[in-house]
């Protein structure tokens, strides 16, 4: 499953109002929440992810402004979203486990 970074949390909430339904799971992988969300509860839930993403942009002056926390497969028909969150950030080659995974059901996420 290939993964589209995106830069603009103005263009992930563009992309938020494609899902209209469906039965999605939310996981925090730093907690361990688990939890089953409609469509409507999914969006809030991204756009309180978003903010804290715009947070972080305006609060840490080293941090380019279209730096990708957000990814998701197919942005023209969203099942699955990986969002990570500042300690992804270094020069590692390769990214840690997200943050946080969004997904529809019957869709499955590998690291």
């Amino acid at each position: 499953m290939r993964f589209y970074g995106i830069g603009s949390e103005s263009r992930v909430l563009e992309v938020l109002q494609i899902i209209n339904d469906g039965v999605w799971f939310f996981e925090d992988t730093k907690s361990g929440l688990r939890e089953r969300l409609d469509a409507e509860q999914l969006k809030e839930r991204l756009k309180s992810i978003l903010s804290q993403i715009e947070s972080w942009k305006s609060q840490m002056s080293f941090l380019p402004k279209n730096t990708a926390f957000v990814f998701i497969h197919e942005p023209s028909d969203p099942k699955a979203f990986k969002i990570y969150d500042t300690s992804s950030l270094g020069c590692s080659s390769s990214l840690s486990p997200p943050r946080w995974k969004v997904y529809k059901e019957g869709v499955e996420i590998r690291e």
